[in-house]
């Protein structure tokens, strides 16, 4: 596991010094991700693969200040923004944790999971069971990201979208259809796509 932190780390140094304007066009998803989630105020969630944190704004507006934040992240390049991120924004109700989806050791029981273009954690069961393991009966599981596509023109893209699935994951597993593991573990509500299918939103539910 220590050598898989230092590939992600590896990975993600570059990308957590990308200034957040770039990444504006992302918003409107995380917000419809999140309004997919159906917290309300006082709600707890996970963030699992926060990264610099670009989603705690979001659920903050959702959740209130009486609710929780799980912030899961093991690059320390990317934490460490986020944790820059909370302190400069006054959030006392944000934990982060430094470490993967696997080795977390929380005990608690969450309303909801977000899982922004997190590719890895798609591809890893152990992962996705402990996300399982950590939500409320009725709690929903969102995955948001890029795919391949099958059929159309954008196949075109489809050398693009491998190149950037080489910059953001190890795992190049299931590449056009990244939540086939979680819907083993999940149940299925809706599969919406973004951007001409080019990112699609999972929503899943824990029975």
């Amino acid at each position: 596991m220590e050598a898989y932190k230092q590939k992600i780390e590896k990975k993600y140094t570059g990308v957590s010094k990308i200034p957040e304007r770039l990444l504006s066009f992302t918003i409107p998803i995380r917000e419809k991700a999140i309004a997919f989630l159906e917290l309300t105020n006082g709600s707890s969630v996970m963030d699992v693969g926060c990264g610099t944190g670009a989603s705690f704004p979001h659920l903050e507006k959702v959740i209130g200040g009486s609710g929780w934040i799980l912030g899961v992240e093991p690059s320390k390049s990317m934490i460490a923004v986020a944790d820059e991120r909370v302190k400069r924004a006054g959030w006392d109700n944000v934990t982060l944790s430094e470490t993967t989806m696997e080795e977390i050791e929380d005990r608690g029981l969450y309303d909801g999971a977000l899982l922004f273009a997190m590719h890895d954690v798609f591809n890893s069961m152990d992962g996705i069971r402990k996300i399982h393991s950590l939500l409320k009966t009725g709690a929903r599981i969102v995955c948001v990201g890029p795919k391949l596509q099958e059929k159309g023109f954008l196949r075109i893209l489809n050398p693009m979208l491998h190149q950037l699935f080489k910059r953001m994951a190890i795992s190049q597993d299931n590449k056009d259809r990244p939540w086939r593991l979680v819907e083993r573990v999940f149940v299925t509500e809706r599969i919406v796509e973004e951007k001409h299918g080019l990112i699609f939103i999972y929503v899943g539910r824990r029975q």
